[in-house]
C-alpha cells in the first residue's frame, strides 16, 4: 500500500508572494453545485453547532442573577473561546473537504477538539486586535470612532477568515494563521471585499421569508469559502494506492484518497 502526498487547488506560498485573482460567477455556481450534492451532513451540522451554542449561551443568561455577573461572563467567555472555535472550525473543514469531492458527516463537528488550545489561542488574539482597534478608534475619534469601528470590524472579521482553517488544515501556529490570513486576503481586498458584500446580501436575503432561507444559505457559505480556501491555500491530500483486489469498504477499489 503506497501513499502519495499532494496539494488540490492552489499554493499558499504563490497566493503570499505573487497573489491570485477569483472568478467570482465560477466561485457561486460551484458552491451552488456542492451544497445541492452536500447539502445534508452540513445542514445537520450546522444546525447541532448552533443550536448547542444557544442553547449554552440561553443557559448561562438564565441561571444566573444580577449579582453573579462575574460567573456569567467567565462561563459566556469559556464557551467562546472553548467550545466555538473547535466546532466553527469543523464546519469550516467540512466545506473544504466538499470542495476537494470528499465525504463528510454530520458528527464530523466533534473532530478538531483536539485543537483547542490553538483554536482557542487564535480566537483570543483575534479578539484583541479587533477589540484594541474598536478601544482606539472611538478614544481617539469619539461617535465618528464608534461608527469606523463597525467598518474596522468588517474588515478585520474579513481578513481573519482563514486562520481556523490554517490551523486545522496546515497545522499552523496561530500566529503564523493569523499573519498568513491577514496578509492572503489583503493580496486580493477589491474582491474579498466585494465578495463579503454579496455574501451579506445574500444573508439578509435568505433572512428574510421568516429565517427559513438560512437552512440553505449557512451550508452554501460554509462551501464557498471551502472553495476559496482550496483556490487560495490548496489542501492537502493523501492519495492511497491499494493492490489489485483489496477491500476497501466492503467493494474492490485499487486506490482512494484522504484530507
Amino acid at each position: 500500500m503506497n501513499e502519495k502526498h499532494f496539494i488540490l487547488g492552489g499554493d499558499i506560498k504563490k497566493s503570499l508572494t505573487e497573489g491570485y485573482r477569483f472568478d467570482i460567477k465560477s466561485l457561486f455556481k460551484d458552491a451552488f453545485v456542492i451544497t445541492k450534492k452536500n447539502y445534508l451532513p452540513l445542514a445537520i451540522a450546522s444546525f447541532l453547532t448552533i443550536s448547542l451554542l444557544v442553547l449554552a449561551y440561553v443557559y448561562i443568561f438564565n441561571s444566573f442573577g444580577e449579582d453573579e455577573t462575574t460567573v456569567q461572563m467567565v462561563l459566556n467567555y469559556a464557551v467562546t473561546l472553548l467550545v466555538a472555535p473547535p466546532l466553527l472550525t469543523a464546519l469550516q473543514m467540512m466545506g473544504i473537504h466538499h470542495s476537494i469531492g470528499l465525504k463528510t458527516k454530520a458528527n464530523d463537528i466533534f473532530n478538531h477538539f483536539n485543537l483547542i488550545l490553538k483554536l482557542s489561542l487564535a480566537t483570543m488574539i483575534v479578539s484583541l486586535i479587533s477589540n484594541t482597534v474598536s478601544m482606539v478608534l472611538t478614544a481617539v475619534l469619539g461617535n465618528i470612532g464608534l461608527q469606523l469601528s463597525i467598518v474596522a470590524l468588517l474588515y478585520l472579521n474579513m481578513v481573519f477568515c482563514l486562520v481556523n482553517p490554517l490551523i486545522a488544515e496546515k497545522k499552523l501556529t496561530p500566529l503564523m494563521a493569523v499573519r498568513f490570513s491577514f496578509k492572503i486576503v489583503n493580496k486580493n481586498i477589491i474582491q474579498f471585499t466585494f465578495i463579503y458584500f454579496l455574501l451579506m446580501l445574500l444573508f439578509f436575503v435568505a433572512a428574510i421569508p421568516s429565517g427559513l432561507g438560512l437552512f440553505f444559505f449557512v451550508p452554501f457559505y460554509f462551501n464557498f469559502m471551502g472553495i476559496i480556501y482550496r483556490q487560495v491555500c490548496g489542501v492537502s491530500v493523501v492519495a492511497i494506492e491499494r493492490p489489485a483486489g483489496a477491500d476497501h469498504d466492503s467493494n474492490n477499489h485499487s486506490g482512494g484518497f484522504d484530507a
